[in-house]
């Protein structure tokens, strides 16, 4: 084992395993608060889930023929179900709030901010900026695809459910991937009756999740519907 004491450029055994439990919680605790408000704000918005079923069908392929392994091409194809991928964390970030250290002095919008001093950026508040998004508290999953190339450079900077630059989240691209196969496949293969018509109230300090969870009745897909 190594010594607990870190050489320059080497971790120990325990800093190795508390960077894995890290990555595994932070990887699947986000990922399925995540796809829990992507089934609520689905399953509510008229119209979202049967268009998200017709695409996998579409994409995917029958489900009578089987499951087919998808690839990159797979998901580039998953154009709808990546917007709503999109417009769901644009709403419900997995990370309501995060912390920063200012490395040097600067200003920011006015305000001068000393080397040294703690600030808190919300990626929710960013998401639901009137200013980078028209009508921001509606759930339209369409917008990404309207957006004029003006409205496409401030949303693309207000779209930071992930973080940005040097303290990116790791696991961006993966999460990303996951939750548009994941809703595709689940749109094609279930029948879902909310057990509500209101979106549920967020709770949750470090992962934003749906209060109460998902409570929805669920049913294999009706035949006819296939």
């Amino acid at each position: 084992m190594l010594d607990a004491l870190v050489v320059e450029g080497v971790l120990s055994d325990a800093e190795i395993r508390d960077q894995v439990v890290t990555l595994i919680g932070a990887g699947y605790d986000t990922t399925a608060a995540s796809l829990a408000w992507m089934l609520w704000r689905s399953a509510l918005t008229p119209g979202v889930w049967q268009r998200l079923r017709s695409e996998a069908d579409s994409v995917l392929g029958p489900l009578d023929e089987g499951t087919a392994a998808a690839d990159a091409d797979t998901l580039a194809r998953l154009v709808f179900a990546n917007r709503v991928m999109r417009e769901t964390l644009r709403l419900h970030p997995a990370g309501v709030i995060s912390p920063r250290e200012a490395a040097i002095d600067l200003v920011v919008g006015g305000h001068e901010v000393p080397k040294g001093t703690l600030i808190l950026w919300s990626a929710h508040l960013a998401g639901r900026d009137p200013v980078a998004w028209p009508e921001a508290l509606t759930f339209d999953p369409d917008r990404f695809d309207r957006l004029t190339t003006e409205q496409s450079s401030v949303a693309d900077s207000a779209w930071v459910p992930f973080g940005r630059g040097a303290r990116n989240c790791i696991g961006f691209a993966l999460a990303q991937m996951e939750l548009t196969l994941i809703i595709a496949r689940l749109a094609q293969h279930l029948d879902l009756t909310p057990t509500t018509a209101d979106v549920p109230r967020p709770v949750g300090m470090v992962v934003n999740r749906p209060k109460g969870g998902v409570p929805m009745h669920v049913a294999v897909r009706a035949a006819n519907l296939r």
